[in-house]
C-alpha cells in the first residue's frame, strides 16, 4: 500500500526575499505544492514556478481564510500542510511524517510555531493545526490569524485532533522582515474590521494585542489582552499564548508590581507551566533574587519552554547563579549555553570576566573546543567586522589552545598566524607602547616560533614547543581576561 500523499498550500504576496527557503524546506516530503497569489509585485510567482510549484491567483479581500480556502480547494493530496512564505519546516525525516499520516483516527495535527521577534533573542511559541486531511469540510475560518481546528472538531465531535512534534520557524516577525512589509499595519486594519462586528470575540482581542505587541505598542497590546482574558473560559486552545503574552508585555513595560501580580494568578493555575516560569525567572533577575531566578529558570529549562530558546535560559541561570555568588555553576550553565549557540558571546564575555575576577579558575582547553574551527573563523571574522578586536584575540587564541591541545602542527601555524594578525591591529608597537601591548606582540611572535618549531618537527625533554604553545596562548587569554574586566 502506497504512503497517503501530500500537498503544500500557502498563500503569498511580495514574498520573492523568503520563498525560495520555505518551498526547499518542505520539497522533499510532499507530493505537490500549491501556491495562491494574492497580487505580487516582485519575482514570487517566478520563483515558485522555479521551484515547481503550481502558482494561482487571487484577489485579495482582506479575509485570509477565503485565500487559505481557494488554495484548498487546488490541493489533491490525501493530507494538506499549510506554510506560510517566511516559515521553513524543520527538517523531518519521511519515515518519522508516514505514521503521523496513517495513524488511525486522526484528522489533523497541531504542530509547533516559533516566532522570532524582532532581533531574533525572544521567540513567541504557538501550536497550530497546519498538518490535516484533505476533505472538502475541512475549512479555514476568521478574517485573520485564521483557523481550521475549528472545523475539524465540528465534524468529529470535538476531536479528530492530536499533538505533533512538528515544528515550524517563523522569522516574519523580526525586525527588518516586519520593516520591509508593513505587515502589522496590514493586519491591525483587518482585526478591527473583523471587531466591528464581533467586538467582544476574545480570538480577535487577542490577536490585536499581539499585533500591537509586535509593533512595540506595548500598552496598547497588554490592554487588549487583558480585554481577552476576561472573556475566556480557560479551555480555548490560545488561553496559554494570551497568559505568556501578557507576562511578556508586563515584562517588557518594567510592570513589575502588575507582572507579579499576574504571575501569582497564572500560577495558582498552571504551578508547573514552563513559559510562565521563564517569565517568573526573567522577573526575579531583575529584582536581584538570583536564588529565585535560578529555581524558576531550572523549571522553565526541564519543562522545555519555548518563550526563551535553551541557550538563552541557559545564560540566565549563568547570571542568576552569578547573582547568588555560584560561580562554579554559573560557569557551566555559560558553557552550556555557548555549546548550543557559538555565535552568541555573550556566555563567552561572562565566562571571561569570572576568570578575570578570580572568580573560576580558567579551562582554557574545555572552553576552546566547545566552538568547532570553522565557528570559531567565522566568530573571529565577525568580531573583526563589528569592532570587537578583543574579543576576536580570545577568539583566535582558543582556537590556538583547541590546535595545540589536539596537536596538530598544520592547523597550529594558521591560527598562530591569525593571532599575530589581530594583535598587531590591536596594539601599538611604538615608543609610547605600554609593557601589556608589548607583551601580546610578543607573545603572538613567540607562539609563531613554536608553531614553525612544531612543523619541523624539533623537540627534546628540554624544549616542547607544543607545549609551550599551549602554555603561552593560555598565559595571553589570561591576561585578556583581566583586561575584557577593566573595559
Amino acid at each position: 500500500m502506497s504512503s497517503p500523499s501530500l500537498s503544500l498550500c500557502m498563500i503569498v504576496k511580495n514574498e520573492e526575499h523568503s520563498i525560495g527557503s520555505c518551498l526547499t524546506s518542505v520539497r522533499s516530503l510532499v507530493n505537490e505544492m500549491i501556491v495562491v497569489d494574492t497580487g505580487s509585485t516582485d519575482r514570487t510567482r517566478e520563483l515558485a514556478l522555479a521551484f515547481g510549484a503550481k502558482v494561482y491567483d487571487f484577489k485579495w479581500e482582506n479575509d485570509f481564510s477565503a485565500a487559505r480556502n481557494y488554495a484548498l480547494d487546488r490541493a489533491s493530496g490525501d493530507w494538506i500542510m499549510v506554510l506560510d512564505a517566511d516559515e521553513v519546516l524543520q527538517p523531518v525525516d519521511p519515515e518519522i511524517l508516514k505514521p503521523l499520516l496513517e495513524a488511525p483516527g486522526v484528522e489533523g495535527y497541531y504542530v509547533f510555531i516559533q516566532s522570532y521577534v524582532g532581533d531574533g533573542a525572544m521567540v513567541a511559541p504557538d501550536r497550530v493545526v497546519r498538518l490535516f486531511k484533505n476533505k472538502p469540510w475541512y475549512r479555514f475560518a476568521g478574517a485573520i490569524h485564521e483557523q481550521v481546528a475549528g472545523s475539524i472538531r465540528e465534524h468529529n465531535r470535538g476531536g479528530g485532533l492530536a499533538f505533533s512534534d512538528l515544528v515550524i520557524h517563523h522569522f516574519g516577525y523580526l525586525a527588518h522582515q516586519v520593516g520591509l512589509k508593513q505587515k502589522h499595519r496590514r493586519n491591525i486594519s483587518v482585526i478591527e474590521k473583523a471587531l466591528a462586528a464581533k467586538p467582544n470575540d476574545p480570538f480577535l482581542l487577542f490577536s490585536l494585542g499581539t499585533e500591537y505587541l509586535q509593533q512595540g505598542e506595548i500598552s496598547k497590546g497588554a490592554e487588549q489582552l487583558e480585554k481577552a482574558l476576561t472573556l475566556m473560559r480557560g479551555t480555548e486552545g490560545y488561553f496559554h499564548n494570551v497568559l505568556t503574552s501578557l507576562g511578556l508585555a508586563f515584562l517588557q513595560s518594567g510592570e513589575m508590581d502588575r507582572l507579579n501580580a499576574f504571575l501569582d494568578k497564572a500560577g495558582r493555575m498552571l504551578p508547573d507551566d514552563p513559559d510562565l516560569n521563564a517569565i517568573r525567572g526573567m522577573a526575579a533577575l531583575r529584582a536581584g533574587d538570583g536564588a529565585q531566578a535560578a529555581l524558576a529558570l531550572n523549571l522553565a529549562l526541564s519543562g522545555g519552554s519555548k518563550v526563551l530558546p535553551s541557550h538563552s535560559i541557559h545564560s540566565l541561570l549563568g547570571d542568576a547563579c552569578r547573582m547568588a555568588k555560584r560561580y562554579e555553576t554559573a560557569r557551566d550553565h555559560y558553557l552550556q549555553a555557548l555549546r548550543l549557540a557559538p555565535h552568541v558571546i555573550y556566555p563567552l564575555t561572562q565566562i571571561l570576566e569570572m576568570i578575570g575576577r578570580e572568580q573560576v579558575s580558567p579551562e582554557w582547553v574545555k572552553l576552546a573546543r566547545l566552538i568547532s574551527p570553522g565557528q570559531k573563523e567565522s566568530l573571529v571574522k565577525g568580531l573583526l567586522d563589528c569592532g570587537e578586536r578583543h574579543l576576536a584575540l580570545v577568539t583566535a587564541l582558543l582556537a590556538v589552545v583547541e590546535s595545540a591541545a589536539a596537536g596538530d602542527p598544520r592547523q597550529l601555524a594558521k591560527t598562530c598566524e591569525t593571532s599575530r594578525r589581530i594583535a598587531e591591529q590591536l596594539y601599538d608597537s611604538g615608543p609610547t607602547a605600554g609593557p601589556c601591548h608589548k607583551y601580546q606582540l610578543v607573545g603572538t611572535a613567540i607562539m609563531q616560533v613554536h608553531a614553525e618549531a612544531a612543523q619541523a618537527g624539533l623537540s627534546c625533554p628540554l624544549f616542547n614547543p607544543i607545549k609551550g604553545l599551549l602554555e603561552q596562548a593560555s598565559a595571553m587569554l589570561e591576561l585578556q581576561a583581566r583586561r575584557l574586566m577593566m573595559c
